[in-house]
C-alpha cells in the first residue's frame, strides 16, 4: 500500500504523495475519477507538477496499476499462496479488497501496457498466477492457465461488481470467504 507523505510535498516525495492521492481517489469514486488537475489538486501541488514525474495521466495510473500487479503478485506468492486454490482465493481476495485498483489494472484504455514498469510488475503476477496450471501434469499449460485465470477472474469481477450477493442469501452463515472456498475446491 502506498503511504502518504509524512510532510508536504516540498520534502521531494512528490510521486508517492501524487500515486496516494490517486490510488484514495479512486477506491473512493473509481476510475472516471481519476484525472490529473483532480489528483494534483488532492496532493495539494499544481496541475503541472505530475509532468516531470509521470508524463500525463497514462503514466501516473500505469504506475498505480504497477504497484497493484506488484501487491497482487505479493499475495499470490509461493510463501502465501502454497496450493493452486490458494493462488485462485488470494486472486479474488485481492479484487474484493481493492476494487479500485483491481479494475484499474486491467483497463487498457487508462493504463500503457508497454510501460517497462507495469510490464515488470505484471509479469510478476503473471508468473505466481501461472501456478494454477502446474496441477493439471500433461496438459496445454498455456491453455489451462487461460482458463483457469479466466475462472479466477471473472469470480473477482462478478464479486466486485455485487453479483455474488444474490446467491449468498443474507441469511446464510456462508461467508464470501468460505463461497470462495467451495468454488476453487
Amino acid at each position: 500500500m502506498i503511504e502518504p507523505a509524512k510532510t508536504p510535498y516540498h520534502h521531494g516525495d512528490l510521486p508517492t504523495a501524487l500515486l496516494f492521492s490517486a490510488r484514495s481517489m479512486l477506491e473512493q469514486d473509481g476510475v472516471a475519477a481519476l484525472k490529473l488537475r483532480a489528483i494534483t489538486r488532492h496532493a495539494g501541488v499544481s496541475a503541472t507538477a505530475a509532468a516531470p514525474h509521470f508524463g500525463n495521466l497514462t503514466g501516473l495510473l500505469s504506475a498505480l496499476a504497477a504497484i497493484g500487479f506488484t501487491e497482487l503478485a505479493e499475495v499470490m506468492a509461493p510463501e502465501h499462496a502454497v496450493q493452486p486454490r490458494d493462488v485462485a482465493l488470494a486472486y479474488v481476495r485481492f479484487a474484493i479488497a481493492n476494487p479500485g485498483l483491481f479494475t484499474l489494472m486491467f483497463r487498457s484504455d487508462a493504463i500503457d501496457r508497454q510501460d517497462p514498469g507495469l510490464r515488470a510488475a505484471s509479469g510478476r503476477a503473471f508468473a505466481c498466477l501461472a501456478g494454477l496450471a502446474q496441477a493439471t501434469p500433461g496438459a496445454d499449460r498455456a491453455a489451462m492457465m487461460v482458463g483457469l485465470w479466466g475462472k479466477v477472474h471473472g469470480v473477482a469481477t462478478l464479486a466486485i461488481d455485487g453479483m455474488l450477493s444474490g446467491l449468498i442469501p443474507a441469511d446464510s452463515p456462508q461467508t464470501i470467504d468460505a463461497f470462495l472456498e467451495q468454488v476453487f475446491r
